[in-house]
């Protein structure tokens, strides 16, 4: 019978030339999880999983083929590529082995100019798109967001993108690493040659419909994952909140500011800032102890 408790993972720390992510939660066969506390520490995520999927991944998952979410810190020092993601439809007809990609933005530390680029201008078209790229316009189309600390920004398949220097951002995103790059401001990569950009593969994926965000969101649902926000400390004494997964579908918490005690049947995990933690679908009643004020994001697969 397999152990059920708060999982925690050695981060895969990768560096680019914008920044760096660290990759928290990650079930990929290039970038897989190593299991960093008790009974099952230094195992692969994917064959903790394989141990009981229904008691792992949930009774709505424990068929699925490929682990659903992906969780990274991200830190940009210098801009990022202009990139839009494809959806699940798109990303089957090329064919790839990764699905398509939506993605959600907790704001750690907004950048240093205090806007992000989100979406493109209103009345821009894919012929003004393409116009743009071929004579080097891009930046005069794209649509910048105000965004502080706390905000959370959901990003959906189809959305042009970039974060900007300063930003720090915790990501809760579909499992994948699909992007197309429409723009990467004349950089070359560590190889001295342009970075590869795929113009045809953005301008085909690109949402011109003006599904823009206006402003930041407390919570983001969409039908990949559902991720909601929890402050914990209000009060003097720094209450607990008690919680329970749900048998249906695993969760994770990540903690963006402040630390937590999460409290199980059998002992307790610490939960740093800036940590995330799998919680398995059959762990149920669990609670969270601050031991300052802190915030906790959840997030799950909704039914």
């Amino acid at each position: 019978m397999v152990k059920l408790y708060p999982v925690l993972f050695a981060p895969i720390i990768k560096t680019m030339i914008w920044g760096q992510e660290s990759w928290d939660i990650s079930c990929r066969p290039l970038e897989m999880g190593l299991v960093e506390n008790g009974a099952y520490a230094g195992m692969r995520f994917d064959d903790y999983l394989a141990l009981d999927r229904v008691q792992t991944l949930g009774t709505r998952l424990a068929d699925v083929k490929r682990f659903p979410l992906l969780v990274k810190i991200i830190e940009a020092r210098d801009v990022l590529s202009v990139q839009v993601h494809p959806d699940d439809s798109y990303a089957k007809l090329k064919q790839s082995t990764d699905s398509g990609k939506s993605e959600m933005w907790y704001i750690l530390q907004p950048p240093t100019d205090g806007r992000l680029v989100i979406g493109l201008r209103d009345g821009v078209t894919r012929e003004d798109l393409r116009r743009a790229y071929e004579t080097g316009t891009v930046e005069d189309c794209l649509h910048y967001l105000t965004v502080h600390a706390g905000d959370m920004v959901n990003i959906p398949a189809g959305l042009v993108h970039a974060l900007t220097p300063g930003a720090v951002i915790a990501e809760v995103q579909q499992n994948s690493d699909l992007t197309y790059r429409l723009y990467d401001y004349g950089r070359v990569g560590a190889d001295g040659n342009p970075r590869e950009l795929h113009v045809e593969d953005a301008l085909a994926v690109t949402d011109f419909e003006g599904r823009i965000p206006r402003e930041a969101a407390s919570a983001v649902h969409c039908p990949f994952f559902s991720v909601e926000r929890i402050v914990l400390g209000d009060a003097p004494n720094f209450p607990p909140i008690d919680g329970a997964t749900n048998a249906g579908a695993f969760s994770i918490l990540t903690c963006v500011d402040g630390a937590v005690n999460i409290i199980y049947t059998g002992g307790r995990v610490r939960l740093n800032t800036l940590q995330s933690v799998f919680l398995p679908a059959g762990l149920g009643a669990y609670t969270l102890e601050p031991m300052e004020r802190a915030t906790v994001l959840h997030s799950t697969i909704p039914a």
